[in-house]
């Protein structure tokens, strides 16, 4: 185990996905070793079988097309779907659950240094400080796993903030534009291939850039 390895938290969206070709391609992260994480994220949102389905293919495309950047590939599984018989009109949010299995993944492994998150531009700029606050929420969730380690914790790393949504679509290849997943509230066809909603706030802001189809 090197003791340089990065985390990359996976989600097969456009924003990690940047950050995950950034950690491949880029020569200023190549010293160090790479683990990519996914989460499976089960919800009322009911995306985790998209996301799943965009990130095996993703995966499989950078393992092909950049054997000379090796990384690990892992995943776990996160559930609040027991959630919908309280009738809760809440559930836990993406980044802090984000943030309770990095840290987790950090103590497991001990050379993990360095957390990449797929933060972005857009995010910043569009946020204001309902979003700040939310980082920074997520961020003692992480130092509170990690509180009891010896060793300070890892730092999060930021690897496309400074690029909008829409830079970092242009980035990417073809194939990994393809199958980048993003909605919030897909629509499962008959064959089981999901479609954008177009309703919900992300496929409104990536509508911006990538017109839909009629």
């Amino acid at each position: 185990m090197s003791k340089n390895t990065i985390l990359c938290m996976f989600s097969g969206g456009i924003d990690s996905s940047g950050v995950l070709h950034q950690l491949i391609t880029d020569a200023d992260y190549r010293d160090r070793q790479l683990v990519v994480h996914h989460i499976v994220l089960q919800n009322r949102e009911n995306r985790a079988q998209a996301e799943l389905d965009s990130v095996a293919k993703i995966i499989d495309y950078y393992q092909k097309n950049y054997s000379e950047r090796p990384f690990i590939y892992t995943e776990s599984i996160f559930n609040t779907s027991g959630f919908a018989p309280l009738s809760a009109d809440r559930f836990p949010f993406d980044m802090d659950v984000c943030a309770f299995i990095a840290g987790n993944l950090a103590v497991a492994r001990k050379d993990v240094r360095q957390i990449a998150m797929g933060r972005t531009k857009t995010d910043v700029a569009s946020g204001g400080d309902n979003f700040r606050q939310r980082m920074e929420r997520a961020q003692r969730i992480f130092k509170a796993v990690y509180c009891l380690e010896a060793e300070s914790a890892p730092n999060y790393i930021f690897p496309a903030i400074n690029m909008s949504k829409k830079e970092i679509w242009q980035m990417l290849p073809t194939p990994v534009q393809e199958e980048s997943w993003y909605c919030r509230h897909p629509q499962y066809q008959s064959d089981g291939s999901a479609m954008p909603c177009k309703q919900c706030t992300t496929c409104k802001e990536v509508a911006k850039f990538l017109p839909y189809e009629e």
